[in-house]
């Protein structure tokens, strides 16, 4: 049998209870998409990056939370790296603060555990799972099929992995199915799974890249005010702006002919 490393049952109600309960702080206003949630909590960037090492990370700056996520990956996986960085900015500030970034995973790997615990619970409610498998899906744990997982991910708005690993443990898929059902997913099978996706009716948007580029407005009127008041030098808004491919010229800023920095 494949090791999915699921988590125990304690630690996963434990992340379960905090995830309703940031899920219930949002939802009173009016936010419900975790991109939006996002933009809510901190400054929010979407864009392609370089690499595609990273899925994305939270830091910590001038007093401000800033969440990048790499739309490299797909929309699915992106929207997931989304809430696993919802808790680091939530239950980890001290921590961001202090690291700025978290780079050292294993240092950090209980968190880093958690916050993926914390976003299958986000994204994925157990309670509404189970609705609405037994609404569209209903049939018996080793009848599960690829198609169904299909209907499922694309109503929760994640991966077609993390769905399938999400219904095996609420106990509605059976784990032996896990290695029959985790292949159509693998890069070799990519366009059959877009093929099956589109023939059930669904668009291919959550199992692409979305290389989408957004930059919270936020963002842009923090690293301007900040330079205008002088908390950060010519070359720290340079490289702020560079990382979201733009530059002081865009916005009329000229190289200071001396700095006091």
């Amino acid at each position: 049998m494949a090791d999915l490393n699921l988590p125990d049952e304690l630690t996963r109600l434990r992340l379960k209870e905090l995830a309703e309960e940031v899920r219930g702080r949002f939802a009173k206003k009016g936010l419900s998409d975790i991109f939006d949630v996002l933009a809510e909590a901190a400054f929010l960037i979407r864009k392609p990056m370089e690499t595609n090492e990273i899925s994305g990370f939270s830091t910590y700056f001038e007093e401000q939370f800033i969440v990048f996520l790499n739309s490299n990956f797909t929309l699915g996986h992106e929207r997931f790296t989304g809430a696993h960085e919802l808790y680091h900015i939530i239950y980890n500030p001290n921590i961001l603060k202090k690291e700025k970034v978290i780079l050292d995973k294993e240092k950090y790997k209980e968190e880093e555990e958690a916050a993926d615990i914390f976003a299958s619970e986000f994204l994925m409610p157990e309670d509404y799972i189970k609705e609405i498998f037994y609404k569209i899906i209903n049939v018996d744990k080793n009848s599960v099929l690829p198609r169904h997982i299909i209907r499922m991910h694309n109503y929760f708005k994640v991966s077609y992995k993390a769905m399938l690993k999400r219904l095996i443990q609420l106990g509605l898929c059976s784990p032996d199915k896990y290695e029959e059902l985790v292949k159509i997913c693998s890069i070799e099978n990519t366009e059959k799974l877009q093929s099956l996706t589109k023939r059930e009716g669904y668009s291919t948007d959550l199992i692409i890249p979305s290389k989408v580029t957004y930059i919270s407005k936020e963002y842009i009127e923090f690293v301007k005010n900040n330079y205008e008041r002088g908390n950060i030098s010519y070359e720290n808004m340079k490289s702020s702006f560079e990382f979201i491919g733009l530059t002081p010229d865009d916005f009329g800023y000229e190289y200071p002919q001396e700095e006091d920095y």
